[in-house]
């Protein structure tokens, strides 16, 4: 089922017809009857205006062209839920550096230490001009 049956379909449910829908979101008559028949799509604006004017979620209109379980996000999850303790952590303390470097500038983070019996040390990790923040010391050391 493609976008154009779905606005039929909730234009229907709520009870109008192509003239007041049209009048709801600006366009013409015309407009929606094409949209309907998939021969031309909404723009993003005239699409804000039709989530109100059809009472409806953006994922009414777009389930058929969205698949949840292909998004980014969810492979990323997904590869994230395998990982044992020991990658959860990396992952964990990667994210966090990122995440402050993008957002704050200079980053303080409390880094595991990974070698053996080592005991957990912080760390202060600053942006260094014109580059990203990397670890430039590893937060153990070599035996």
């Amino acid at each position: 089922m493609g976008i154009g049956i779905r606005i039929r379909a909730l234009r229907e449910r709520i009870g109008i017809t192509q003239e007041e829908l049209a009048r709801r979101i600006g366009v013409t008559p015309s407009a929606v009857g094409n949209y309907e028949r998939d021969i031309s799509h909404p723009k993003e604006e005239v699409l804000y205006r039709l989530f109100t004017a059809l009472s409806c979620e953006p994922n009414e209109l777009f389930a058929d062209y969205y698949n949840v379980r292909l998004s980014p996000v969810r492979l990323h999850m997904m590869k994230y839920q395998e990982l044992d303790e020991h990658g959860r952590e990396l992952v964990d303390a990667c994210t966090e550096i990122e995440h402050s470097r993008c957002c704050k500038g200079l980053t303080a983070v409390a880094a595991r230490s990974f070698g053996k019996n080592k005991a957990p040390e912080k760390l202060r990790l600053s942006k260094r001009k014109g580059a990203g923040s990397i670890l430039d010391k590893p937060d153990y050391k070599e035996e």
